[in-house]
C-alpha cells in the first residue's frame, strides 16, 4: 500500500527529483516535470476559484489529447475534484448522456469543440481550455492549502464511462488510493524508471491511459502522447516512436495489430522497446508472434481487468512462442488482489475446464458507479463469512489442465470490441430509437471481432447506418447490417438469438447485397 496521501504527493516527489527532465510531449509542445507541476497548480487555483473551494466535484474536459489536456486534468486534481474526459470523437447524443449522468460542476472545453458541446445540450458555463488560467482570478495559496488537506486516499480521482445495458453509459469512479496501490505494484513489477519513455496510445477517456499517466507521475518516466491520426499514417507513427526512443507500449490489442497487420516493421523497428503490454481484447497469436519476431529483446505481457478494479487484476508474462491454435493465459493476480472463479451458486471453481465468473477482491476496487447506487450494489457485493467487498466482472474463465486461467467469454451480452467494453443492449436501444426500425438484435463474432446487426422495419440499411453513426461512437457501430423480415421466437416468447444467422434477409433496393459493411 502506498504511503502517499494522494497522487499529488507522488507527483511532487517526482518533481523534486526530476524537475528539469521531460515529463510530457506531444507533436507540438513539451513540458518538464517542474513546468507541468507549476502550470497544473495555477490551473488548480483557477478551478478551485470557480467551485469556491469545494472538493469531490466532477469536472468534464472536452479536448484533443495533448499537453494542455493533461495539464487541465492535473489542475482538476489540485483543485480537489475528479476529472472526466470527453473524447471529441464521441457523438453529441452520447456526450449528452454523459453530461446528464455526471452533472459536472464545470466544463473545460477546447475552443474548436464549443459548438459540439452546445449540440450535446450543455447550457452551463464553458471555460476555454486555452485561457482558463488567464481569465479567472486564482484561489489564494492559503485557500489551496486548505483544499489540499481535504484530498486523501478515498477521494475520487477520475471517472471512466463504460457502456450500460439500460442504454445509458455508466461512470466508473476511482479513488486516489486505488490508483496509488495499483500503480505502485505495476511500476515495480515491470521495472519502470525515470529513463523510460512511455508512448501513450489510448485516449484519456479510456482506462488504459491511467497506466501511462500515473506510471509516469510515480516514476519520472516521460510521457509521449500519440495523436489518433498517426495510426492512419503508419510511417509517421513509426518515425514518432523510433525518433523519440520509446521504451514502453501499454496499448490496446487493436492498436498493436495495426502496426503488425500493416507490416510496419519492414519500414522501421522501435528497437529501444523494453516492454510491450496489451489488454482490452484477446491478442491474436499470429500478431503477437510478429511483434516478438520484430522486437525479440522486449518483455511481452498479457494484462487483464475491467475499469471497475482499476486497470488490471492479472498479468501473464510471455516466456515462449505460442502456436496459432493456443490461447494466452490470464496469468496471476497482482499483489494485493484476490481473483476467484465462482459458479452460479457462488462456490469457488477449482476443477479444470469448468468455467466460472471472474470475481475480484482486495486493493483498488472502484468506489462504484457515480450517481448509480443500484448498479453499484448489483456488481460490488459482499462475499464470504467476513463480508469482503468483491466485484463481479461478468467475464468467464476456466483453469486449464496446466493450472493456468483462460478467458472464456462474457456471462451476459457484454462484449469487448476495439479495446472497449460494450453492452450489446446499448447498441440495440440506440438503434431501436431510430424511426423506421421496429426491432433490432445484435450479435458478436468473437473470432472475427465483428458486431452483426439484425433488424426489422421499413428503413433501408444504408440510411440506418448513416443515422446511427450520429448517435454511437465508431467502436459501437455494427460491422454488418442484416435487414430481416422477422425474428424467430423461443419457447419463452423471446427473440431466439441462436437463430439469427438463419433469418430471411430482405434485399433493399438501395443495395444489391444482403449486408452493409460498416
Amino acid at each position: 500500500m502506498s504511503e502517499e496521501k494522494s497522487v499529488l504527493d507522488a507527483l511532487e516527489k517526482t518533481g523534486d527529483l526530476y524537475r528539469d527532465q521531460l515529463a510530457v510531449r506531444d507533436p507540438e509542445k513539451a513540458l518538464s516535470w517542474g513546468q507541468l507541476i507549476e502550470k497544473s497548480k495555477v490551473a488548480g487555483q483557477c478551478i478551485a476559484s470557480i467551485v469556491q473551494g469545494q472538493v469531490g466535484f466532477p469536472a468534464v474536459i472536452l479536448s484533443d489529447k495533448n499537453v494542455e489536456l493533461l495539464t487541465a486534468m492535473t489542475g482538476v486534481i489540485y483543485a480537489g475534484g475528479f476529472y472526466l474526459v470527453l473524447n471529441p470523437e464521441q457523438p453529441a447524443q452520447r456526450m449528452e448522456k454523459i453530461l446528464e449522468v455526471s452533472c459536472p460542476k464545470l466544463v473545460i472545453c477546447q475552443a474548436k469543440y464549443r459548438d459540439k458541446l452546445l449540440e450535446a445540450g450543455w447550457t452551463g458555463t464553458i471555460y476555454d481550455l486555452d485561457y482558463l488560467t488567464e481569465e479567472i482570478e486564482p484561489f489564494s495559496r492559503e485557500s489551496m492549502a486548505a483544499v489540499r488537506e481535504q484530498i486523501h486516499r478515498d477521494s475520487p480521482l477520475y471517472g471512466i464511462f463504460t457502456s450500460g445495458s439500460t442504454g445509458c453509459p455508466k461512470c466508473v469512479l476511482v479513488s486516489h488510493g486505488a490508483v496509488m496501490d495499483f500503480i505502485g505494484h505495476f511500476a515495480k513489477i515491470f521495472d519502470f524508471s525515470s529513463d523510460d519513455v512511455i508512448a501513450s496510445q489510448a485516449p484519456f477517456d479510456f482506462d488504459v491511459s491511467i497506466k501511462d499517466i500515473f506510471t509516469a507521475f510515480f516514476t519520472g518516466a516521460s510521457l509521449l502522447l500519440i495523436p489518433r491520426e498517426y495510426f492512419s499514417t503508419p510511417k509517421t507513427l513509426m518515425d514518432y516512436l523510433c525518433d523519440n526512443h520509446v521504451t514502453n507500449l501499454t496499448w490496446a490489442v487493436s492498436a498493436l495489430c495495426i502496426i503488425s497487420g500493416l507490416n510496419c516493421f519492414t519500414y522501421r523497428r522501435p528497437t529501444d522497446l523494453k516492454r510491450v503490454m496489451f489488454s482490452g481484447e484477446v491478442m491474436p497469436i499470429k500478431q503477437l508472434n510478429l511483434w516478438m519476431d520484430a522486437i525479440p529483446n522486449a518483455r511481452f505481457v498479457n494484462l487483464y481487468g475491467p475499469s471497475e478494479i482499476t486497470c488490471n487484476c492479472t498479468y501473464y508474462e510471455i516466456q515462449r512462442r505460442f502456436e496459432k491454435d493456443e490461447k494466452l493465459p490470464l496469468g496471476k493476480a497482482f499483489p494485493g488482489r484476490e481473483v476467484l472463479l465462482l459458479d452460479s451458486k457462488g462456490q469457488v471453481v477449482k476443477k479444470a475446464n469448468c468455467p466460472g465468473e471472474i470475481c475480484v477482491m482486495g486493493e483498488s476496487l472502484a468506489i462504484g458507479y457515480y450517481h448509480n447506487p443500484e448498479e453499484t450494489d448489483k456488481h460490488f457485493v459482499k462475499y464470504g463469512p467476513d463480508h469482503r467487498r468483491m466485484y463481479q466482472t461478468g467475464d468467464l474463465a476456466y483453469y486449464g489442465d496446466d493450472g493456468e486461467m483462460y478467458f472464456a467469454g462474457r456471462r451476459d451480452f457484454q462484449i469487448k470490441h476495439m479495446g472497449h467494453r460494450i453492452e450489446l443492449e446499448e447498441i440495440e436501444r440506440n438503434i431501436d430509437a431510430v424511426d423506421g426500425v421496429d426491432r433490432s438484435i445484435c450479435s458478436f463474432d468473437e473470432k472475427k471481432n465483428r458486431i452483426y446487426l439484425y433488424y426489422k422495419g421499413r428503413i433501408d440499411k444504408k440510411t440506418l447506418h448513416r443515422q446511427i453513426k450520429d448517435s454511437l461512437p465508431l467502436y459501437m457501430v455494427p460491422n454488418k447490417f442484416f435487414h430481416v423480415r422477422d425474428f424467430v421466437l423461443n419457447k419463452n416468447g423471446k427473440a431466439d438469438r441462436r437463430a439469427l444467422s438463419s433469418l430471411e434477409v430482405i434485399e433493399d433496393q438501395s443495395s444489391s447485397a444482403s449486408e452493409v459493411t460498416a
